[in-house]
Formats: structure tokens, C-alpha cells, sequence
């Protein structure tokens, strides 16, 4: 097979399963629905996916880093340090609503892995781990704007409080199908700030 084909049938099956595991969930998502729905032959699929883990371990690094780039993205758009460090929770709106209201993938995928040592859950956590640096630094270039203003913050207190906010803003947001939680979480965050 071309390697033009190849890459083609792996972006299929990569489309395929975001969509189902997104969906549906890892566990209730079946390899044999994938092949079908991707309409590949197992051949092709092993070929590129020796196990489900695999692929799934694919479809999160690749939700990880499109995440990363749109967060980026919004916060980048930012002039101000006190707005960049808004725009991240911010972003979570627009995400909400393109995504349908699904949640977050890796907080709805790392509860089926119930392994700890597993690649899934350490890209699961991988997410909020960039995300909480990410934080971080931009809680940093805040205080460090404005001493007089944000001086008595400390970074790392200020980083947990909004990646608390953010995830629970998320979460709820799936659970209840609607924007309110994350309207919420952007108040409590602004809150966190003089």
C-alpha cells in the first residue's frame, strides 16, 4: 500500500475512534466498530494500531496537543497580563460549545483506566499537567506585571485555585449540558484576583 494510502487509512481510523471514544467512551468503544465505521481492513488497522490502547493513546496525544493550540491561541490573542491569564478559563466557552458539551475527554477517559501505570491516565494527566504550568506562568507574568497591585499573590496558590475552578467548571459544563458552569468558573476566577 502507498504511504499516501496508508496515511489516509490511519487518519480515517484516527477520525473514526476520536469520534466513538469521545462519544461513547473508551470501554463501551469496540476495535471492530472502528475498523467498520473507518472502513479499513483489520490488516490496516493493526497495521497501524497494534492494540486499542494504542489508538487510543494516538487520539489523546493528538486531542492533547490541538487543545494546547487552541488555548494558546486565545490566550495569545491577549494584550494584557491580567487578560491573558483570564483568557485560559475564557477559553473554555467557545470549547464548550464547539465540542457539543461532551466534557473533557481525559477527565471522561482516565476513570475507565483504572490501572494507574497505564499510558492512558499519564496522558490524561499530562493535559492538566501542561495546563497547570501554563497557569502558572501566566500567574507569574501577572504578578510580576503589576507588584503593587498582585505583589501579596503567590503563584502556586493562585495556580491550584484556577486549575481547580477551571476542571470543575468543565466537568459540570458536560454534566449539565450548558455554558452556566463555565460562566461560573470565569466569575470565581476573576474573584481570584484584586
Amino acid at each position: 500500500m502507498p504511504a499516501t494510502e496508508q496515511s489516509e487509512a490511519r487518519e480515517r481510523i484516527l477520525e473514526t475512534a476520536a469520534d466513538l471514544f469521545y462519544r461513547n467512551g473508551y470501554r463501551a468503544t469496540g476495535i471492530n466498530e472502528v475498523i467498520a465505521k473507518a472502513e479499513v481492513a483489520k490488516a490496516t488497522f493493526y497495521a497501524h494500531f497494534p492494540t486499542k490502547d494504542d489508538l487510543c493513546l494516538a487520539y489523546l496525544k493528538r486531542r492533547n496537543a490541538h487543545e494546547a493550540a487552541e488555548i494558546l491561541e486565545f490566550v495569545n490573542a491577549k494584550r494584557t497580563p491580567r487578560n491573558r491569564f483570564l483568557a485560559v478559563m475564557e477559553s473554555m466557552e467557545p470549547w464548550a460549545i464547539n465540542t457539543k458539551f461532551r466534557g473533557c475527554q481525559f477527565i471522561n477517559m482516565v476513570p475507565e483506566v483504572p490501572d494507574h501505570t497505564s499510558a492512558l491516565r499519564a496522558e490524561g494527566q499530562s493535559h492538566y499537567t501542561w495546563a497547570r504550568e501554563f497557569i502558572h506562568q501566566l500567574a507569574t507574568e501577572l504578578i510580576e506585571s503589576d507588584p503593587k497591585t498582585y505583589g501579596h499573590l503567590e503563584a502556586n496558590a493562585l495556580t491550584e485555585a484556577y486549575l481547580t475552578h477551571l476542571a470543575g467548571a468543565v466537568a459540570l459544563a458536560g454534566i449539565y449540558n450548558e455554558l452556566r458552569p463555565i460562566k461560573n468558573g470565569i466569575k470565581a476566577v476573576r474573584q481570584l484576583l484584586p
